[in-house]
């Protein structure tokens, strides 16, 4: 099984990195990129993606509105600039914080956790 993934940051740059790492990952099977965080909110009440990786610093809707909503009910990996921000975002339910700028090792390592955190361990 490999996750469909969503992206939602505000950031061109971001977005774009985001994606080519996502797309380049084994365990990344699709990925849906959203630098409007209002139409990713609308794309996840409709679609209900596996996973969502969320800027935690985006106008209109950010990152802990994200995790605030749906963070208990459908994973998320959250980012930032801003190291402060990986506390709450874990108390809200984040199942990863990757700190920015990201390595493809950071970005790799996250995707791992999330997909063991879905379908169990894998065996090495």
């Amino acid at each position: 099984m490999k996750l469909e993934l969503v992206i939602v940051d505000d950031s061109p740059l971001w977005l774009s990195l985001a994606e080519k790492l996502a797309s380049a990952h084994p365990l990344v099977g699709g990925v849906l990129t959203f630098e409007d965080s209002y139409d990713a909110w609308i794309h996840i009440q409709i679609a209900k993606p596996q996973v969502v990786m969320a800027d935690i610093e985006m106008p209109g809707m950010n990152g802990f509105s994200f995790l605030e909503m749906y963070g208990n009910r459908l994973p998320f990996i959250s980012s930032s600039t801003k190291l402060d921000f990986e506390v709450i975002a874990r108390e809200l339910g984040c199942v990863d914080f990757i700190a920015k700028p990201f390595s493809k090792q950071a970005f790799f390592k996250s995707i791992d956790l999330v997909y063991d955190r879905i379908y169990g361990k894998r065996s090495a």
